[in-house]
């Protein structure tokens, strides 16, 4: 069953946006959707976009792999709307799939942000990707390591299946000590679905002597391994994505989460690319946070493509977003065709009921 909110009858041309409604990716499907809802209002307070309104539909699929393609699929065939755009999806790692699934029904597609390792591998023409996949975080948490605590142990803490985009972490994880000549201080260990299962595995962690973890997971999962762990060694150094520690998981974790380091992909405030769009967003009051940022510039990309070629013609959008012109306006971000973007996580530290960024 497909979830859509927003439909507006009278509208002309459709932004479709695919993006988590509930679960553990909540917060980032409503930080994407509330940046795009505000990026179309903006078009359509000021006469819409090449003269027509923008309706904006949103689709939930459930960061399910299966369900994005299927609602690929639906938004192939939907009838009653004139799909102009579709932003995302966040979680899928079918990637190909889905972007075939547009490039064939011609239908523009831009991911602002995503979860999915594959993302930016494929050769779809008209697919844009303005940050890419998880698995960079391997390289930045690599880097700030080294920087750091070069020398100690390092002990990776996934869920193994393969569906979750973890397994390819470790491989470009792995890459990175290996290309440095440290491979040897660097253990996996896969982190289990029962619960009962998880001390014993903090247990192996802290017996193997390793100093830092970095642990990626399912929300309660994480919780409960880095409270284990603690408990072992309360001067144990964890890493963490912050899109997974919830405000909850940070109360229930109480002393264990001081001192915890978390990745995040790091936001527009200080781009200079995102400059007006921030001046404009704050003199409506609105300070943009996390992911929302993101899902607004993906639409004022689009609205830049649409207005230079006064069309939303699938293949002359692909041109305008090949010339040197965009090119040179959105390289900070822009992905296109398969290349890989050169985004940057941040890294942050959470003392003292707070994060502060570190790297």
């Amino acid at each position: 069953m497909f979830l859509l909110w927003g439909a507006n009858v009278s509208a002309e041309i459709t932004l479709a946006i695919v993006a988590p409604k509930a679960g553990p990716y909540l917060k980032a499907g409503t930080e994407l959707t509330k940046g795009a809802r505000l990026a179309a209002e903006e078009f359509n307070n000021n006469g819409g976009l090449n003269g027509e309104k923008i309706d904006f539909l949103t689709v939930d699929d459930r960061c399910d792999d299966q369900l994005a393609v299927s609602t690929a699929e639906m938004l192939t065939v939907l009838k009653s709307k004139k799909i102009g755009l579709v932003l995302g999806p966040y979680c899928s790692n079918r990637f190909d799939e889905i972007a075939s699934i547009y490039e064939h029904a011609r239908i523009f597609q831009i991911v602002p942000t995503t979860e999915a390792y594959d993302a930016g591998d494929m050769r779809q023409k008209g697919q844009i990707l303005l940050l890419g996949a998880k698995a960079q975080m391997s390289e930045d948490f690599f880097n700030f390591y080294n920087n750091n605590f070069a020398g100690l142990k390092v002990g990776f803490v996934y869920d193994g299946h393969p569906e979750k985009g973890y397994t390819d972490v470790a491989k470009t994880l792995y890459d990175a000590f290996r290309t440095h000549g440290k491979s040897t201080l660097l253990s996996f260990y896969t982190l289990n679905i029962d619960d009962d299962d998880i001390p014993q595995l903090a247990r192996r962690v802290v017996k193997d002597d390793v100093n830092v973890v970095f642990v990626l997971g399912d929300q309660d999962d994480i919780a409960d391994f880095i409270a284990a762990v603690k408990k072992k060694n309360e001067n144990m150094i964890v890493f963490t994505g912050k899109k997974l520690i919830s405000e909850d998981v940070l109360k229930d974790l109480d002393e264990a989460a001081e001192g915890m380091y978390v990745l995040d992909m790091r936001g527009l405030k200080d781009s200079l690319l995102f400059t007006e769009s921030l001046v404009n967003l704050r003199l409506l009051g609105i300070e943009p946070e996390g992911l929302e940022a993101y899902g607004y510039v993906a639409v004022k990309l689009w609205g830049d493509l649409a207005r230079q070629v006064n069309s939303f013609d699938y293949n002359k959008l692909i041109k305008a977003a090949n010339s040197d012109d965009m090119k040179d306006k959105w390289g900070e971000f822009l992905m296109h065709s398969g290349s890989r973007s050169q985004a940057k996580y941040i890294i942050e530290q959470y003392k003292s009921s707070s994060f502060k960024q570190v790297y």
